[in-house]
C-alpha cells in the first residue's frame, strides 16, 4: 500500500494505491487519525489507484467518517474503480459516504460549506 498526501486549500487529499485490506488497513487508519489529530477537518480519499477494498478497509472509512462528523468536518471519496465502488454499494455505504466520480469533484464537495444528507448524520451516529 502506498499512501500519498496532498493539500488543496483547506482540503487534505489522501491517495491510496494498492489494496486496502486486513494487512494495510491499520497503517492507513493510523495515518489518517494522525491527520485528524493535527487538525485536518476536510478530507478526500483519492481512490483512483485503489484496486481492492475489504471489510477491514470499509471499517476504516466508517470510523474516519464518524470521527470527522463529530469534529464537524467533511469526508468525500473520489475516483472509485468498479470493484471498489461495487463493494461500497453492496455494503450499503453509499447513503452515508459522499462519493464522486472524480477526485476534483470530491475536493469541491469537501471545500463547500453545504451540509446535506441528514440521513448520513443519523446512520453514522448509530454506527
Amino acid at each position: 500500500m502506498e499512501i500519498k498526501e496532498e493539500k488543496r486549500g483547506d482540503v487534505k487529499i489522501v491517495g491510496l494505491r494498492g489494496k486496502l485490506d486486513a494487512e494495510t488497513s491499520p497503517s492507513v487508519q493510523e495515518r489518517v487519525m494522525n491527520l485528524l489529530g493535527q487538525g485536518e477537518r476536510r478530507l478526500v480519499f483519492d481512490f483512483s489507484e485503489l484496486t481492492y477494498i475489504s471489510s477491514c478497509g470499509l471499517r476504516v472509512l466508517i470510523e474516519v467518517a464518524r470521527d470527522l462528523q463529530k469534529a464537524d468536518g467533511k469526508l468525500a471519496l473520489g475516483a472509485l474503480n468498479g470493484h471498489v465502488s461495487e463493494v461500497i454499494r453492496i455494503a450499503g455505504l453509499t447513503s452515508i459516504l459522499s462519493i464522486y466520480p472524480t477526485c476534483e469533484e470530491a475536493v469541491a464537495h469537501a471545500q463547500s460549506d453545504k451540509r446535506g444528507e441528514e440521513s448520513s448524520t443519523t446512520l453514522l451516529t448509530a454506527a
